[in-house]
Formats: structure tokens, C-alpha cells, sequence
């Protein structure tokens, strides 16, 4: 087996200061994910709002695009929320240059996987980053994702479309819904991984991981004229947790519902628009023992 990135997933500040309102893309901008089902339309949204992907153009995503390691790479980075020095324009790798068109802009995420230890490279001295990503190494990469390494290797499969280093990262993987066999009940695994897969196999692993400490705000973020989102490191008592928002020293009156999965909350402007200024959410009704950071600007 060639060197996979090996995953632990870790909680970073990602916050977001706005001075005016600027709404990122959503599905409906790209004329290739017109077709998408209701459920899996919600996980490209998700993940394409948070800024984790992008399309290929403007108006193209990829949907089938088979996967690289440069793209492993920032999503990687991202779905982790690993600081990101995107001034870097030197890396470690010989083979990594921001002077590659193709895959130059991975250069910071690259190197922000090595400093935290998660990848050495593909070979000595090198990443690869055009190197193609099987289906089960991307399998391996989100039960990393989930710290569940041991598990995996004490699991056993039959597929014979699954080399077999790889069996019990498969069988796990589908056992945790992060993947799925195809059409003919065969994973596939040796077949190069695609861009589709990516996306819902990272969304699954970010819903259903829950990192430990204590819980954080990580994010506000405006998501539409009069709502702001609040995310969290994990999930929260919902039975006692509440956010406010403030602007400047001024109190904003909002209505406030919780995701489902209890790791972010909408808050929702009763009398006014999110308008230029710098706004605060804060968390509180919780044990303080068990909370590390309060709030988002």
C-alpha cells in the first residue's frame, strides 16, 4: 500500500468578520448538480457554503471527476480545521510548486498536513499531488477521520474488488454509511475515487464526528439577510444551550434553532437585516467547566 494520509481530526477557530454581506455559492450555481436529489442536495450545499468545495469553473463542480491528492489534500485540511498559511509559496516536497497550474494552489494545505503530522508524502521526499485517490483509500481516510484505525483492522471482508489491506477499512467504512457499494453490491475499491464521493463521504464523517474537550465556538458566519449561523467543535445540551448575538455593545433580538446534528445553531434577526458593523455570538447556559470558548465575531 503506497502512503495514505493517516487523520485525526482536530477543532480550530474559523472565524468569520464581516463588514458587509457577501453570500458564497450553494449547488444552484453549478449547471452539473442541477439533477441532485433532495438529501444528497444537502450535503453539497453544506459542504460547498463552508468554503471545503468549489467547482472546476464557474459553473462546473465535477461531479464525476476522478480525485486527486491535492484535492485530498485541502479538504483534508479544512474538514480538520488546520491553520492554513496560504502566503506559503515554498514547500517541503520537491514535487509541490506553486508554479503548477494544475495543482499549485494545494501547496499550503499540503505542507499545514505535514506540520501537524498527518502525512510524510507518497515517497520519500515527495507528495504526488496529481496522484490519483482509489476509492479505498479514500474508505481508509474517513475512518481515520472518525479515530476508529483499531476498529478497522480488527474487521475482515470477502470483496474481491478490495485489496486486502484494505478490507476492514472498506467493511467499516460501509458499516458507518461513509460509503457505499455499487449498483452490483461491489465496493470497487481499487478504482480511482470521484469527486462526487469526496464530498458526501467527508460529509458524512464531519456529522458523525464528535472530537474530545470541551466544547467551543468555532464559527459565526451571516447566511442569509437576517440569519446567522453558529457552529460548534461537537454537539451541545441543546436543553441548555442558548446564543445571543450583539452588535457593538447592542443587543439583537433573534429566534434561535438548532441543527439537527446540535453542532451549529441559526439564529434568525427578528427586526433588522445583518448590516455593516462587527458582530459577536455568544454561548452560554452551559456547565462552564465543560466550555473552552464562548464566542464568535
Amino acid at each position: 500500500m503506497k502512503k495514505t494520509l493517516s487523520v485525526v481530526l482536530t477543532s480550530a477557530m474559523a472565524l468569520s468578520m464581516f463588514s458587509s454581506v457577501a453570500f458564497g455559492k450553494t449547488s444552484a450555481d453549478f449547471t452539473d448538480l442541477k439533477d441532485l436529489d433532495a438529501a444528497t442536495k444537502v450535503k453539497f450545499d453544506a459542504m460547498i457554503t463552508a468554503g471545503i468545495f468549489d467547482g472546476v469553473t464557474e459553473t462546473t463542480f465535477g461531479l464525476k471527476d476522478e480525485m486527486n491528492r491535492a484535492q485530498f489534500a485541502k479538504v483534508a485540511a479544512l474538514i480538520m480545521g488546520l491553520e492554513v498559511n496560504k502566503d506559503l509559496n515554498t514547500s517541503t516536497f520537491t514535487d509541490v510548486s506553486v508554479t503548477d497550474a494544475a495543482n499549485g494552489y494545494a501547496l499550503p494545505y499540503i505542507e499545514a498536513l505535514k506540520t501537524a503530522g498527518v502525512t510524510d508524502g507518497y515517497a520519500e521526499g515527495q507528495y504526488n499531488p496529481a496522484g490519483k485517490v482509489t476509492k479505498e483509500q479514500l474508505a481508509t481516510f474517513l475512518v481515520r477521520v472518525l479515530g476508529q484505525d483499531e476498529a478497522a483492522k480488527g474487521k475482515t471482508g470477502t470483496d474481491t474488488t478490495v485489496s486486502g489491506w484494505a478490507q476492514g477499512y472498506v467493511a467499516l467504512a460501509l458499516e458507518l454509511k461513509l460509503l457505499s457499494n455499487g449498483t452490483d453490491n461491489t465496493f470497487g475499491g481499487m478504482a480511482n475515487a470521484t469527486r462526487d464521493l469526496l464530498l458526501t463521504g467527508a460529509y458524512e464523517a464531519k456529522q458523525q464526528y464528535v472530537p474530545a474537550g470541551k466544547v467551543s465556538v468555532t464559527g459565526a458566519k451571516a447566511t442569509g439577510v437576517q440569519q446567522v449561523t453558529v457552529s460548534f467543535n461537537k454537539p451541545v445540551d441543546t436543553a441548555k444551550a442558548t446564543v445571543a448575538l450583539t452588535k457593538g455593545t447592542a443587543n439583537i433580538a433573534t429566534t434561535m434553532k438548532f441543527a439537527d446534528d446540535k453542532k451549529s445553531a441559526v439564529l434568525t434577526l427578528t427586526d433588522v437585516k445583518v448590516s455593516e458593523g462587527t458582530y459577536t455570538a455568544t454561548l452560554s447556559g452551559l456547565d462552564a467547566a465543560g466550555v473552552e470558548k464562548t464566542t464568535a465575531t
